[in-house]
């Protein structure tokens, strides 16, 4: 009991100095170059770090720090790190982790740059929806700009940067504000998440346990003095180091364990089941709540006898050309259970927030209290309006504009809550749902908006605007503001995530476009065409309105009503609707036997060794997803100096 309060008493009294907040800027800087130059020379080591809420982008500089401190405590200890510096390390390279290339950086410059270039007479995008499309968001669309872009530049020619600043201020900028948004929201519910619900938050406790020690005497983190930490380390570490080691003697075998995604063909028409070991999720889901596991394990394996069942009996949903098949009734299912969280999670801080409008309004309350929510409400309306401007420049009704932005909001904000509560990096909802796309095109139906509504729709849901299903910062936002609670720094709270992000966006802006000039946009960014094409099949074929797709959508909230039901009655019932919300999503069909791992250990150690078995085995587990990061570092340095060609696949998603 003594050192867990004493822990709790070290973990508040934390610091953010604008010493830690300028180092890691820095660090987001240097990483995201060096990033660049990775994609540059190698497609190996590339492309696979920005693939989770909390991408290997950002677990990366973070370890890396942590292990260089231990160095520097002993080689020049007034130059090291504090362990609240380390931990807005942490912070800020979350923040802005999936913005690199691969991320929001590459597909933003890669929408912008393709209509005016790509269109064909096969294509017919110009008859279409070019005359549709807000040019004034767009790169001038000249020989220049586009040419040079997606051909790469000629010898010695200057790139266009006049042509991109401009763009590049007006989308950063709303990208910002979408940040502000978030910022202010979780500033409104942290409390209720962390003293009322009381979520896990595991990704904040991680780096927590990490640091832990930093600020001693040792100058090095408790858990290096842990055998099981170095045993966990260990299993992971050496295989793969071997396999480094392979690199120069291709004739060796490879140690797949860690890297290949083992395959179980069900007979047709089922789904073939993944089966999927990656340390880095073994290691964050060790906090997950074991009822929360399960059920994510529960719905994976109920979706894939669904699938098979209605694929067998040919069921579908909609029809005269517009019917859903199986994977997309699942989808509109757990859009419903979506949208129930949604409503539910503020249902369930409607108290906190009446005390938030009491202090907003009436001024009750501690003054620090009513000057903070005051701020975030205010902050929350303009950034908002921001947002739904921006969408209004693209073209959008003001209607439209305003549904999308509350349709994308919800989602995000069950995203986050739900990755506050379990630890699982890949919890990710499916991109017909991440923006609200299914309940414009399939429940309202494209064939009610204009023309120009679509075309607008599509840019502002597209991958352009705020990332895909990977969120920029507000998951990261939450855990930050877990370790650095607002209530005590405010200022520097928010300066570690304003002041990193929009230089993290320029950063990521800046490097997607010259490598793309330097090389070619052809060789990297193909995909951007998706959005076209998918706006073209749109126009073609307007979806209406059909009532049995409401009919999936409502039964999908009934059920996570009635989980949530059950779960508020019977204290014991262990089935959490978080399974149906993301049921076929990315996360639990890849990484469904890791968290069954996960979920077997821990049921085992609670069973029989209670939570100090439980407690005990946290070491062994952050050894495995330190030593697997690391590993991924390391072989991407050695891509980049001995094999600057083919590279190397060690981390896929």
């Amino acid at each position: 009991m003594e050192d867990r309060s004493g822990a709790a008493q070290s973990d508040a009294n934390l610091k953010i100095t604008w010493r830690g907040i300028a180092i890691a800027t820095l660090t987001v800087a240097a990483w995201f170059t060096y990033h660049s130059i990775v994609v540059g020379v190698t497609a190996g080591a590339a492309g696979t770090y920005v693939l989770s809420q909390y991408p290997m982008m950002a677990l990366m500089p973070f370890i890396l720090w942590i292990f260089l401190n231990v160095v520097l405590k002993k080689v020049w200890p007034w130059v090291a790190l504090t362990r609240g510096e380390l931990l807005t390390v942490f912070s800020v390279t979350w923040i802005v982790g999936v913005l690199p290339m691969w991320g929001w950086g590459d597909y933003w410059v890669a929408i912008l740059s393709a209509p005016a270039f790509q269109a064909t007479p096969e294509n017919n995008w110009e008859t279409l929806f070019l005359g549709y499309m807000p040019w004034n968001a767009f790169p001038e669309p000249s020989a220049r700009v586009l040419d040079t872009f997606w051909l790469g530049l000629p010898d010695g020619a200057p790139l266009p940067w006049d042509a991109w600043i401009p763009v590049m201020a007006q989308c950063i900028g709303a990208t910002v504000a979408m940040v502000i948004f978030g910022l202010c929201l979780i500033t409104i519910f942290q409390r209720q998440w962390v003293e009322f619900e009381r979520l896990s938050f595991p990704l904040a406790q991680m780096p927590l346990d990490l640091t832990r020690g930093f600020d001693g005497p040792r100058g090095m983190p408790d858990l290096f003095y842990s055998r099981l930490f170095w045993i966990g380390f260990g299993v992971i570490f050496l295989p793969l180091l071997y396999n480094m080691g392979t690199y120069f003697s291709p004739g060796l075998p490879i140690i797949e364990i860690y890297q290949k995604q083992y395959q179980l063909v069900l007979p047709q028409p089922f789904p073939t089941v993944v089966f999927r070991v990656l340390p880095i999720v073994l290691a964050l889901t060790y906090l997950c709540p074991l009822d929360i596991l399960g059920s994510l394990i529960i719905f994976y394996l109920l979706a894939v006898v669904k699938m098979g069942l209605m694929d067998h009996l040919g069921f579908t949903v909609g029809s005269g050309g517009q019917q859903m098949v199986s994977m997309d009734i699942l989808d509109l299912e757990s859009y419903g259970a979506i949208i129930f969280i949604a409503f539910w999670s503020v249902f369930l801080a409607r108290r906190h927030l009446g005390d938030v409008w009491q202090h907003v309004r009436n001024g009750i309350g501690p003054r620090e209290d009513v000057q903070r929510y005051r701020l975030a409400v205010a902050g929350l309306l303009v950034s908002a309006a921001y947002v739904i401007g921006f969408g209004f420049s693209l073209g959008a009704s003001l209607p439209l504009a305003i549904g999308t932005f509350l349709l994308m909001t919800m989602t995000f904000f069950v995203t986050i809550k739900l990755i506050a509560a379990t630890g699982f990096t890949y919890l990710m909802p499916s991109w017909a749902n991440a923006k609200g796309t299914f309940f414009i095109t399939e429940l309202i139906g494209s064939s009610n908006l204009s023309t120009q509504n679509v075309v607008a729709f599509k840019l502002f849901t597209s991958n352009a605007f705020f990332g895909n299903m990977r969120l920029p910062a507000w998951p990261a936002i939450t855990h930050h503001m877990k370790v650095f609670p607002i209530g005590v720094q405010p200022g520097k709270v928010i300066a570690v995530v304003l002041i990193p992000f929009t230089v993290g966006c320029i950063v990521a802006a800046w490097n997607s476009i010259e490598v793309a000039y330097e090389q070619g946009g052809a060789i990297h960014l193909l995909y951007a065409f998706n959005v076209y094409d998918q706006l073209t099949n749109l126009l073609n074929h307007p979806r209406v309105l059909d009532m049995g797709k409401w009919f999936v959508w409502l039964f999908g909230i009934a059920e996570a009503g009635i989980l949530a039901f059950l779960r508020a009655r019977f204290h014991w019932w262990p089935i959490n609707p978080i399974g149906l919300a993301f049921q076929y999503a990315t996360g639990p069909t890849t990484y469904w036997f890791s968290l069954f791992l996960v979920w077997l250990v821990k049921l085992t150690l609670l069973r029989f060794g209670g939570v100090v078995a439980y407690q005990a085995g946290k070491p062994f587990f952050y050894g495995l997803g330190m030593a697997y990061i690391l590993a991924v570092m390391i072989s991407g340095f050695i891509d980049v100096i001995w094999f600057p060609v083919e590279g190397h696949l060690v981390h896929y998603k």
